[in-house]
């Protein structure tokens, strides 16, 4: 995961590699797609992600919002991708601009499946974002008093995508708060 660009490296062609016994091997190149990977994660573009990671893209190429891939997914709840991301190496404690991790955005966003994926492969709980609250502290309160909250987030994203269903989320908030709280 070694390169920094987010645009194609190189058409598919064969590459030297040295095999068994110091022969050499031929093996493909891949190219990135032309769709860059965060924008490819935010669409839940399996098949561009896919090939971004055997592209070699780095996953953890930032936006305007210091956001990641995995940012993105953890917002939007692709468990897919995620998975993807997670299982390729994509830094799970990165922080964006406001101090966010992607455990902030899968828990916020009540998107359990990608919480729990988070945990299990170390994702660190106690992180704290710009205003001082821990992922576990975006949902223990009640969604009527957060709800606010993301009626302004559904305003300034809605427009690029970003769907709520507000009767899940308003389920889900205490499964995700007993999963963070968890020792």
């Amino acid at each position: 995961m070694g390169c920094a660009r987010d645009e194609p490296v190189s058409s598919v062609t064969p590459a030297a590699d040295v095999g068994p016994a110091g022969s050499p091997v031929e093996k493909e190149v891949v190219s990135a797609p032309d769709i860059k990977i965060l924008d490819a994660a935010w669409a839940g573009d399996v098949d561009a992600v896919r090939q971004h990671i055997a592209a070699g893209t780095d996953l953890n190429t930032r936006g305007e919002d210091g956001g990641t891939s995995l940012h993105a997914v953890a917002a939007r709840g692709n468990v897919e991708v995620a998975m993807l991301l997670i299982d390729a190496g994509a830094e799970l404690n990165a922080k964006k601009a406001d101090g966010g991790t992607a455990l902030h955005s899968a828990a916020f966003f009540c998107h359990e499946k990608i919480v729990r994926a988070l945990l299990a492969n170390g994702a660190d709980k106690t992180i704290r974002n710009g205003a001082g609250g821990t992922a576990y502290d975006g949902v223990a309160g009640s969604f009527e008093d957060v709800k606010p909250i993301y009626d302004l987030v559904l305003q300034i994203m809605g427009p690029l995508g970003l769907q709520l269903d507000y009767e899940r989320i308003k389920a889900e908030r205490p499964n995700i708060a007993e999963l963070l709280s968890a020792q």
